[in-house]
């Protein structure tokens, strides 16, 4: 029901101009900063583990940047931090596209639009992700659950077994799914119980899991893999920048502040390497942060840092706590939707 609302009203909105008018006063001497996270063909989304609340549709994303490149004036990372330290009005409805994680559908799919338009971005790396046949633990969590059930629906007998892995995680009601496809109900069940799914529980689950079936992730067909650092430096050669991302994609805020520091240093040792000549940014892993972890952010040489909550940009804004508009499929699916949500409507 709220989506059909949404629906309605920007569209009814966008009929009548209002939603143009209302950029135009709202993005005034301001930028806005769009997140993306993953830009999958539906066939893609279809096989992810991801949530689909940092999914795009490949056609939806080249969509949104006919309209970007035709309605904003589209940021380098250069541009945008100059006028952040200069403290420069921005040129009204200025906008700086980012990507989190460095997945490797940014490569395939999200590049060839980029450069169709002749957009520039910037793109946040976990290092220690890149190039490596590594998962983030929920993808992983969810590819192997998704196996689980396959499994005890094929062999009843392991049914003990696989659910005495699951249980200290408070996942075992999966296996009880009755859908063709349980991957959508595991994403939801993953997320509703978030809460409980401390790092050493799941390190615990996942290396049981993996034991059971004999396999590291099971993601069969790769569609949860990151790039590596050949294709992050042909990128780079096409207007595509890059910043850190926290080395092992943890929840800073949550760590002792001693780890945080050592994570943050470790994002800025690589980045220094493997990014030389780029300006240093860095993006909270999923958002989180505290005063203390943005100092260290500042501490170790990065010069702006990016948050995961929503709303524009002023050139006085703290820079290291910088606002960005999430993008994703379900709610920027048309183009009135889509610039309902840019512009704060949403």
């Amino acid at each position: 029901m709220k989506h059909a609302i949404k629906y309605a009203v920007s569209h009814m909105l966008y009929a009548v101009g209002l939603l143009q008018l209302w950029q135009f006063v709202v993005l005034r001497r301001r930028a806005v900063i769009l997140m993306y996270h993953r830009v999958l063909t539906p066939e893609q989304m279809c096989r992810s583990g991801s949530h689909p609340a940092i999914m795009v549709d490949c056609e939806t994303f080249a969509e949104q940047m006919a309209v970007v490149k035709r309605r904003f004036k589209v940021l380098s990372i250069e541009e945008f931090a100059d006028r952040m330290e200069r403290k420069s009005p921005f040129e009204s409805s200025s906008c700086l596209i980012t990507f989190d994680d460095g997945w490797q559908d940014n490569f395939t799919n999200a590049l060839p639009v980029l450069r169709r338009y002749e957009l520039p971005a910037l793109v946040f790396l976990p290092v220690n992700f890149i190039g490596r046949n590594r998962l983030f633990w929920q993808e992983a969590l969810v590819h192997l659950l998704v196996l689980a059930v396959r499994t005890v629906r094929r062999e009843p007998a392991r049914e003990v077994r696989i659910r005495e892995a699951l249980d200290p995680i408070g996942l075992a009601e999966v296996l009880d799914l009755n859908d063709s496809d349980p991957r959508s109900r595991i994403i939801e069940t993953i997320s509703r119980n978030r809460a409980g799914l401390t790092p050493s529980l799941v390190d615990t689950a996942l290396a049981n899991l993996r034991s059971e079936f004999g396999v590291e992730n099971g993601d069969v067909e790769g569609t949860d893999s990151f790039m590596n650092w050949e294709q992050i430096a042909e990128m780079s050669r096409h207007g595509i920048a890059f910043g850190g991302h926290g080395s092992e994609h943890r929840l800073l805020s949550e760590m002792p502040i001693e780890e945080a520091r050592e994570d943050i240093r470790m994002s800025k040792e690589v980045f220094d390497v493997r990014c030389k000549g780029m300006f240093p940014t860095f993006s909270y892993p999923r958002g989180y942060w505290t005063p203390q972890v943005a100092e260290s952010v500042r501490a170790a040489g990065f010069r702006l840092a990016f948050l995961a909550k929503g709303g524009s940009v002023s050139c006085e804004d703290d820079p290291f706590t910088i606002r960005r508009v999430n993008i994703c499929q379900a709610a920027t699916e048309s183009m009135p939707m889509f610039l309902a949500r840019v512009v704060g409507l949403f």
